[in-house]
C-alpha cells in the first residue's frame, strides 16, 4: 500500500462516523434524457429538458451546503477528505484515464 492511498471502510451503520469523503459540485452536468431517468426526474423539476453543465449558481449553491456539511463533520471530530474536482462534461476516454490515475 503506497502512502498516498486512503482507505475509508464501513463495516456496520451504527458505529460513530471517523473518517468520511465529502465530494464536490464543480464539473457537475445534468445528464442526457435517456428512458430511465425520465422516471426520477420530477415533471415539475428545472432539469427536465436539459442536459450538460450545470448553472454556476447551482454549483456555488451545491458547493455552499457541501462545504457546510464538512465543517459541521469536523466540528463533530471526524476527519473528512475532499477530493480535487474533475470535469465530468469530458469523453469518457479521458475520465477514465484520470480516475486510474486517482485510485
Amino acid at each position: 500500500m503506497t502512502k498516498n492511498k486512503t482507505i475509508v471502510n464501513s463495516w456496520n451503520e451504527w458505529d460513530p462516523l471517523k473518517h468520511v469523503i465529502v465530494g464536490r459540485a464543480d464539473g457537475t452536468c445534468i445528464p442526457a434524457p435517456e428512458p430511465a431517468l425520465d422516471a426520477k426526474v420530477p415533471e415539475d423539476s428545472d432539469m427536465r429538458g436539459k442536459f450538460g453543465p450545470r448553472t454556476k449558481d447551482t454549483i456555488d449553491k451545491a458547493n455552499q451546503l457541501l462545504d457546510d456539511f464538512s465543517n459541521m463533520l469536523i466540528k463533530k471530530g471526524v476527519k473528512v477528505d475532499r477530493p480535487t474536482p474533475i470535469d465530468f462534461n469530458q469523453k469518457t476516454s479521458e475520465l477514465k484515464m484520470i480516475m486510474s490515475l486517482w485510485i
